[in-house]
This record gives structure tokens, sequence and C-alpha cells, in this order.
């Protein structure tokens, strides 16, 4: 059991002893399923320069070309994943009250493996230019993802006669949510549809040597790679709403069918990147690590679970 399982299980616990004085019964319930994860939009960022401000290609003190103003530009770009199914699994603790409801804190795993790849398929400026002239290879990927909640839950039992107790409710908490994205963003290794240099002005003192400079510039950056593969973390918050019928097998045990929709804000994770145009993830120099960031307003999932309970 890792640490946040068992401190889950105690905040379940802690959350519910003021209800308990007051309970008509307090029950327990486990479950396990099938849930399907929501296609992923993501919006992405990153603190890199110019490439003519990478002083790894176009050294300080022998650059030909003029870079520009060299200070942290944000290249933004976005992207599509296709959704995935995995699987939800919860323990939860509850008490029925004297209002006629149902309160329930709730611990709550969801995990899918997405293993989806995508071409970047859009952004800004730079990114365009890049993609249509430069890149041959612009694709990520979205790996695991992996949502461990705690939910404060209110249900109400449909006053219905025999051994079904259907049931509908919702609750509000958060979520601990990891998520694995890897990149990878390759140049054309032909230096002559290299365009980066193009639009710069020529600081060589020799006019004559200016496309011989500009081919050595072009030979420097093709091929390049940048590349990245981590398990971006966040907290988010987190909603959901529970449909659900259970069995009554005995007066205090019952097995029964749940489904649930549950929503999470946004989540936005920042890591370095592992390798920035074939070297180390910085511009040269006194130039700080390149992040770059990852957000999506898409993490939610749809689930059907098999549920036992006993009150007690």
């Amino acid at each position: 059991m890792n640490r946040f399982t068992t401190v889950a299980l105690s905040l379940l616990l802690l959350m519910l002893i003021p209800f308990s004085s007051n309970a008509q019964q307090l029950y327990i319930s486990t479950e396990v399923g099938f849930g399907i994860g929501n296609s992923l939009d993501t919006d992405a960022s990153d603190t890199d320069f110019g490439t003519l401000c990478d002083q790894h290609l176009n050294p300080k003190g022998d650059n030909h070309f003029d870079p520009g103003v060299c200070s942290s530009e944000t290249s933004v770009w976005n992207n599509s994943f296709d959704g995935a199914t995995g699987v939800i699994a919860g323990v939860a603790l509850g008490v029925s009250t004297d209002l006629g409801a149902r309160i329930e804190a709730e611990y709550l795993y969801f995990g899918a493996q997405y293993d989806s790849t995508s071409p970047v398929v859009g952004g800004g400026g730079d990114i365009a230019d890049k993609a249509n002239q430069e890149l041959i290879r612009s694709d990520e990927r979205i790996g695991g993802v992996n949502i461990n909640s705690l939910f404060v839950n209110v249900y109400y039992d449909l006053p219905v006669s025999g051994q079904l107790r259907p049931y509908i409710g919702g609750g509000v908490g958060f979520g601990m949510a990891e998520v694995e994205w890897d990149a990878v963003w390759a140049r054309n290794i032909d230096p002559d549809v290299i365009t980066t240099a193009d639009d710069a002005e020529y600081l060589g003192s020799d006019p004559a040597n200016e496309e011989e400079d500009r081919q050595a510039l072009h030979q420097r950056i093709a091929g390049t790679t940048s590349t990245a593969s981590h398990t971006l973390e966040d907290t988010v918050l987190g909603y959901q709403a529970v449909v659900g019928v259970d069995y009554m097998l005995t007066d205090s045990a019952s097995i029964g069918v749940k489904g649930r929709w549950v929503k999470y804000a946004k989540f936005s994770g920042t890591d370095e990147w592992d390798q920035l145009r074939g070297h180390a993830p910085n511009n040269g120099s006194g130039t700080n690590t390149v992040e770059y960031t990852i957000e999506t307003d898409d993490l939610s999932a749809f689930g059907v679970s098999l549920v036992m309970k006993y009150a007690f």
C-alpha cells in the first residue's frame, strides 16, 4: 500500500467521524470496473530562444548572422490524442443519515494506457514555419494517465420496495494526476531545406563569404533533434455524477453496479527538455534550462464498476 493510499484511507475515516453520532447505519464499500478516458486536446509552450540565439549552433563571438534579441520567447503549439479504456477501482466509507441521504468519503483510482501518438496539429507562426519547411517529424505521445482521487459524495436512495436499491448522487474532491508525455522533434538532414537564417542580417566582414557561411550554419542545424520523456504531475479539482443500483443479499450485505462520470479541472505539467536541437536543453553558457508546459482541460472518464457493500 503506497503513501497516498494510506493517507487517503485515513482521511476517509476522519471525514466521516462527525456524521457517525447521528448515523442510522455505517457502511464500507469496494468496487472495481472499467473506465473510458476522454480524448485529450493539449496546449503546450516552452521557454526556448530562437534557433539563431542557440550558442551551440551559432557560437557567440563567431556568429555570422544577427540572432536578434535573445530573450526567452514562448513558443506555443497544440495537439490532439485519442481516448483510451482503463481501470477504475475504489473504496468508500459512508453513513446513512436522519436527513434521508447517504454521505460518503471515497478514494478512487483511474488508470488508462492511452499510448496515443500524434503529430503536432497547430501552433504559433514559428512552429508552423518550422513544420512546413524544416521539420520531418514533430510527434508527441501520451502514454499512461493515472489519477488518485478523494471525493466527498452525497447519495439519495430511491424509495422502492424489494431487494433492489437504486440511487443517484454526486461528489466533489481533488485528484493527484500523472500524465506520461513524450516528444520527438526532428529537423530534415538536408541542409538545403533549412531556412532558419534566410531573413537574418549577415554580420560577416566579407559579403563574398555570406553563402558559404549560411550553408555552414544550415549544416549545423540540419538533423538536430529535440526530445522529452517525462511523467508530468498536477493536483486538480474534480467532481462527479453517479447512478447505481444495489441488490440486497442480506440485511447488511449487497452487490451492485455503479456508473459514473468524473470531470477534472485543467491539468498543467512542467518539465525540462531532455535534449534541445541535439545538445543539452539550454542555449549556451549562462542561459537557463529550457522548460516546457503541457496543459489540458479534458481529463475526464466514464466508468462502470461492480460494487460490494457491507453495513455494520
